[in-house]
């Protein structure tokens, strides 16, 4: 049996509680199906059993993610259990699904952070790109009910040419609504992104850098709402690394587990089969963390194979070269180089003081 380092608990497990969705996003990485029922997703018994034996290798927190992580059946009683166990909980959600029996559980489990995705500050750029006519309206009242509620909540956009001019809009509307954050994510090329991508209708990495650059000069305008503009630390402005620490992907520390039950590094595991290992109706959490040949490759060799400019990147110790998921979906190589900083290099707009020479 593999000698299992200290250095590597098991701090985060990213539960994907439903493969359906009750929108359509045009940018989904995970690709989900939509439904506006409930699922059954994984027996709630059997996730508690995982869970419980997590905690021996180190688990302290759980993202509940999806698909739509409100569509999972078992949802409330999931979080009482969570609570129970001291388990700190983030919710990703769409929005749509807030009601007020919901918020109480959630007020009740003392839920740590809830992010909800909110793509424009205009109804028809954020409903077409979240491909459901009258979503807009439904997430701005799960986002007024959280803020009735009391919740420190953050809003998430996703960045593309559609709604590159919305920015400010949604600054203002957080700061409206009460949210603690606005967290502006870049694209990325998996899933449905593929196909932006390849209709042009992304940002370039250069685009992404002037807007983020505007987006900090702007910073004293925002007042007390927190405006995250998502970049790899190495396009970021030392004055941001600063403020905001380096903040990436823990991919030594977390584990997925999709609504099938299969364990992957991240939601991954639902597009890409080769990245899944095993699953929690045969496998323990236990075994496969200490043991599985895809995890222990990646602790042996992060960030030392890192390749392209994230090899010769002076934060690659902490960064560990971003995203691996939209690595290997991209080039079927865990150790590729992570795509915005590769295709800033080559454009000469990767920052020369942080290349290890």
């Amino acid at each position: 049996m593999h000698d299992q380092s200290p250095s590597y608990p098991l701090v985060s497990l990213y539960l994907y509680l439903s493969d359906q969705c009750n929108l359509s996003c045009r940018h989904c990485w995970i690709s989900p199906g939509y439904s506006e029922n409930a699922t059954h997703g994984i027996p709630l018994e059997d996730l508690k059993n995982t869970i419980l034996e997590a905690k021996t290798i180190g688990l302290q927190s759980v993202k509940l993610t999806g698909g739509e992580p409100l569509l999972y059946r078992d949802f409330n009683a999931l979080l009482t259990f969570l609570a129970g166990e001291g388990i700190a909980v983030i919710i990703e959600s769409n929005g749509t699904l807030f009601e007020h029996r919901i918020l109480e559980t959630l007020r009740l489990c003392q839920v740590d952070q809830i992010a909800v995705s909110l793509d424009a500050a205009t109804k028809e750029i954020h409903d077409e790109m979240r491909g459901v006519r009258g979503s807009f309206d439904r997430t701005l009242q799960g986002l007024k009910l959280l803020s009735e509620y009391g919740f420190d909540f953050q809003i998430i956009m996703t960045l593309q040419r559609r709604n590159s001019q919305e920015i400010q809009g949604l600054v203002s509307l957080a700061k409206e609504l009460g949210a603690g954050s606005l967290k502006i994510n870049h694209l990325v090329p998996c899933g449905r992104g593929e196909q932006i991508f390849r209709n042009r209708e992304n940002l370039s990495a250069d685009e992404l850098i002037l807007l983020y650059q505007t987006v900090e000069r702007e910073r004293s305008s925002h007042g007390d709402l927190d405006v995250i503009f998502d970049l790899p630390v190495a396009l970021r402005s030392i004055e941001d690394i600063k403020r905001r620490g380096i903040i990436e992907c823990r991919i030594l520390n977390i584990l997925g587990i999709l609504a099938n039950g299969a364990f992957s590094i991240c939601g991954i595991g639902q597009t890409m089969d080769e990245l899944r290992m095993g699953n929690l109706y045969q496998d323990s959490i236990v075994e496969i963390w200490q043991n599985h040949r895809i995890l222990m490759d990646l602790r042996d060799s992060l960030p030392r194979q890192l390749k392209g400019v994230c090899g010769n990147c002076l934060f690659r110790f902490q960064c560990l070269g971003a995203c691996r998921a939209n690595a290997y979906a991209l080039n079927k190589d865990l150790y590729a180089p992570y795509f915005l900083c590769q295709e800033s290099y080559e454009s000469g707009r990767f920052p020369v003081s942080r290349i290890v020479q």
